[in-house]
Formats: structure tokens, sequence, C-alpha cells
């Protein structure tokens, strides 16, 4: 089968979304399928996007060439109507420029059936959660997002008198690092504050020193698995919907790790985490900060939560059933 993809992809390395999706199709190819660089040649359309915009694009295609069109769908495009623009002003301010592009991101504020004109008359739209499906059409299929299990694997760490607590993630506010910012001056004093940064600036530097000179902050780390085993609890506050992919592989890799994680309780998070992480309301330093000393008084139950978070990501974010899942699902479509 020859297939016509097109995904949106970004150059930043670290950016584990646009490598899962280089590892698919570098999967599928081994199972016999074509990657074709014109639409003309191709048997079957396959768009992979952060939003809905190239949708009309590949109903162009369809329309023109009368083959099937799949759209897949891994952000939420979902953002909210008063915390938006001040989202954008604290990062302007205290941060550096986004990824996320203001404008395109508002329009997210609109009820996504609203928008998703050109969704519905695709043969198939694929998104990573039951929650992103409940906002779509009946032509939509689940497909989670899969994390490599024999990668991101718990292992011993190196002992320390201190309980280590981190963020990791991009140095802004969509992703609630101020928030942990905020609330790491609370934790107990046998608490580690750390921050794994894809990035580093002088900005964001000036901005933790000034707020708790005690963390310590690291940029990009090519041993990321290591990085999440030195750690005890990590914590991944997100504050928006658009702030995260609809399954965070951030989220996945430490859950795979067997870690203690606290994070949002957006109804995307819950799905994804069920009964296997701590759960406290966005915007809410003070919850943080008492969700970390509680857990640093429970050793126990840090234990607890990582064994089933390594559970979950077996269960239902293991990568093998994510390329088996897209191999049955692309072999089934006949011409």
């Amino acid at each position: 089968m020859k297939v016509y993809c097109n995904i949106d992809s970004d150059k930043r390395k670290f950016e584990g979304r646009t490598f899962l999706a280089g590892t698919l199709v570098n999967f599928l190819k081994q199972k016999g399928f074509e990657f074709v660089a014109q639409p003309e040649e191709a048997d079957l359309f396959h768009f992979h996007s952060s939003g809905i915009a190239d949708s009309y694009k590949l109903y162009q295609l369809k329309k023109k060439f009368h083959k099937p069109a799949i759209y897949s769908m891994y952000s939420n495009c979902k953002t909210e109507f008063f915390h938006h623009p001040i989202n954008f002003l604290i990062q302007g301010i205290n941060f550096q420029r986004t990824a996320t592009k203001f404008l395109p991101s508002y329009s997210a504020a609109l009820p996504l059936k609203w928008r998703g004109h050109y969704l519905k008359r695709l043969d198939q739209v694929i998104v990573p959660s039951e929650y992103l499906k409940s906002y779509l059409f009946d032509n939509t299929k689940v497909i989670r997002f899969g994390i490599d299990t024999e990668k991101f694997f718990p292992a011993k760490k190196t002992a320390s008198e201190n309980l280590k607590v981190a963020y990791f993630g991009h140095p802004g506010v969509f992703k609630g690092m101020n928030d942990f910012i905020s609330a790491s001056k609370k934790f107990n004093p046998q608490i580690e504050t750390h921050l794994f940064l894809t990035e580093r600036f002088e900005k964001v530097d000036k901005y933790i020193v000034k707020n708790n000179p005690k963390a310590i902050v690291h940029g990009f780390t090519e041993d990321i698995v290591k990085a999440y085993n030195e750690m005890d609890v990590i914590v991944l506050p997100y504050r928006t919907k658009i702030g995260t992919i609809a399954n965070p592989l951030v989220l996945l890799e430490a859950m795979s790790c067997g870690k203690a994680i606290i994070t949002t309780d957006f109804s995307f998070i819950k799905e994804i985490v069920q009964d296997a992480a701590v759960l406290v309301k966005p915007y809410s330093p003070k919850e943080l900060a008492k969700a970390v000393n509680d857990l640093a008084e429970k050793p126990e139950k840090c234990s607890q939560l990582g064994q089933k978070a390594r559970q979950r990501v077996i269960e239902d974010y293991n990568l093998k059933y994510m390329f088996i899942f897209h191999h049955v699902y692309k072999s089934n479509f006949e011409f």
C-alpha cells in the first residue's frame, strides 16, 4: 500500500511527539507500507496534525483523487476563554516566546465541532483519547500514544537523605512551571527542588533564582531515563488543555519509570492516570505544595503510586500496542 503522509513536525530534537510520529512511519515501512512524495501516487492519504486547519487540505485531496483519507490529531485543540490571554501575558513578561501562537491557539476557544466541518467528511479521524473523541464525530477512532516500556523502566536511584521533587518540560507558563516554582517555596526543608528544562534561557534562570534560589536547574538532558529515575516525585502542573498534547509524553514516560506523580485534574489527564497519580486543581501552587509535602511523609504511598503508574502504561500506553493498532487499521482499508 502506498501512503502519502503529511506530518506536522517540529525540528527541535526534544519534541517527543515528532519523534514518535517518525518512529511510527518507520515501523509501517518495515511492515510493507510505501510512503510516497506525491499524492497522485498514493492509495491512501494520512495527515498527522496538532490542529484541524489541515483537514481542509486533506479533504481536497480526497475529493480530487477519490482515495481514502485519514486524519490523526494529537492535540486537545481546546483553550480557555479568560485564562488564555493572561497566560500569554505572563509568558511574555517572565519567560521566552512559546511555540504556541496566540491567535491560532485562541481560535480553539470555539467548539471543536464548529471548526471540524471537514473532519467529518474524511474517512477516519484518529485521536489519542476518549476525551478528545467525545468532542468529534462518528468517524473518530481512538489509538493512544505509546511509550517504549523497555527503555523507560524503573531503576534504583542514588541514595540521598533528601526527597527529590522535579518538574520536567518546557520553561513556560502553559506547563505550569511558574506554579511549580511558587509551590516549591512551601516545600518542607528536607525536599530538594529540581527543574529539568528542555531549553535554558537567561530570563528564565533569573526568574527561578528570584523566586526560589535553592532550586536546582538542569538544561536539556540526553539521558532522560536516568533523570526520571533519580527523582522521587515528579510534578507536572499543566495549566491549560492546549498546553500539552492529548497524551502528554513526559507524563507517560515518568509513569513508565514507576514515578510518583502529581499533576492537574483535567479530564484527559484523569483518563490516563486514573488512580495512579495525585491530582490537584490547576493554578493552585498551594495545593501542589500540600500534595508534595504529604508524599514526603508517605514513602509507601510514593511506591504504590509508581507501581500503579507503570502498570497503567504497560496495559494501555505501550508503544507496541500503538504500532499494532495503526498497522492493522491501515491494512484494513480496501480499494
